[in-house]
């Protein structure tokens, strides 16, 4: 009986890499996604502490940062892998972001803010980077569903953590009240509930992340040779990925090594395309809420909204991983960055 239930988990372990991908994406996302529905609450915070009202466009620019730390150090962990095991780099990254999201309670001012975002974007991009390879090797034939479905699970962190905002800091609804200050006019949350709440946010946040983690540190590996091109029949089929992805007696193309890769010019290419794409997903995930709360003082409809956008979102990484599988990257890429342009 034990040797059966072996079997089965052994038979579709890639269904477990996935699902704990999922979760484990899931849990990167839920700081990154739901930023944009806390910063209102950690200007007010501020502002209670210290009397000086952080402007807008300095509280903007953590999602950059934490982005910037994301795009620039998340291969890192490709680099990594290659000096330790997968599943020890693995449970680093994993408690070293939890520690830090949980140390973010005792944020008091705007420089230990920046000093924490550096430090999540910097864990979350490496975390981020294994998933995707992870998904890679488990699912070759079908890599573009595979990481529609894992970027799925990400964008619905953004509902998960503006729901969490809302139940945690503000459950009562207040509103945001005008502050006039020397430095202008501000929309801050006055209400003392609100204030003494906000830091609590990162101690949920911490709690949910753990638990998602936790199947990942003792699931996820690299497959054997046997194992790379096993299917699950939900991502089975071909697609012009397949080719380049399954194993090759003789590869098709060079394989780069980690210098040869800085020196290529396609690497920089990729690496703008990547980085555009993702400055435009600030404006609707990250700064919504600042641009609304000037207008619109009911703070969960705010929160509705910013969880709505992570929905969208959610949906739209699954059909562009499917448009990827059916139509290739060069295509895919071609079509995602001139819409974007437009």
């Amino acid at each position: 009986m034990a040797a059966s239930g072996r079997s089965f988990f052994a038979r579709y372990y890639n269904w477990w890499v996935l699902a704990c991908v999922c979760l484990g994406s899931m849990a990167f996302g839920l700081p990154f996604f739901s930023y944009g529905a806390l910063l209102p609450y950690l200007s007010s915070s501020f502002y209670h502490t210290s009397g000086k009202v952080t402007s807008q466009a300095a509280m903007a620019l953590q999602p950059v940062i934490l982005l910037m730390g994301i795009t620039l150090t998340g291969s890192l962990s490709s680099v990594l892998e290659y000096y330790m095991s997968v599943r020890v780099l693995n449970f680093l990254l994993s408690t070293g972001f939890v520690l830090v999201v949980g140390f973010s309670y005792f944020i008091n001012n705007y420089v230990v803010l920046t000093i924490v975002a550096v430090i999540i974007g910097m864990i979350g991009g490496q975390i981020n980077v294994c998933n995707v390879a992870r998904l890679s090797e488990w699912n070759p034939r079908k890599s573009g569903a595979a990481n529609g479905i894992m970027g799925f699970f990400m964008g619905m962190s953004g509902l998960v953590g503006s729901v969490m905002c809302s139940a945690v800091i503000n459950p009562f609804n207040r509103e945001p009240e005008l502050v006039n200050t020397t430095s202008g006019e501000a929309m801050l949350f006055l209400d003392d509930y609100v204030v003494e709440h906000t830091n609590d946010i990162w101690l949920a946040w911490a709690g949910a992340i753990a638990i998602m983690f936790l199947p990942g540190i003792f699931i996820l590996r690299p497959p054997t040779p046997e194992e790379v091109c096993t299917q699950d029949d939900i991502l089975s089929g071909d697609s012009f990925e397949s080719v380049e992805l399954l194993p090759r007696t003789k590869p098709a193309g060079p394989d780069y090594g980690i210098k040869e890769l800085f020196r290529t010019p396609k690497f920089y290419i990729l690496y703008l395309i990547i980085l555009i794409l993702s400055l435009t997903l600030l404006t609707s995930t990250e700064l919504y809420k600042f641009i609304g709360i000037e207008a619109i003082n009911d703070d969960k409809f705010l929160n509705l909204v910013g969880a709505l956008g992570a929905v969208s979102n959610a949906f739209g990484r699954v059909t562009w991983g499917l448009i990827l599988d059916r139509f290739g990257t060069r295509a895919t890429y071609t079509v995602a960055f001139s819409y974007r342009a437009h």
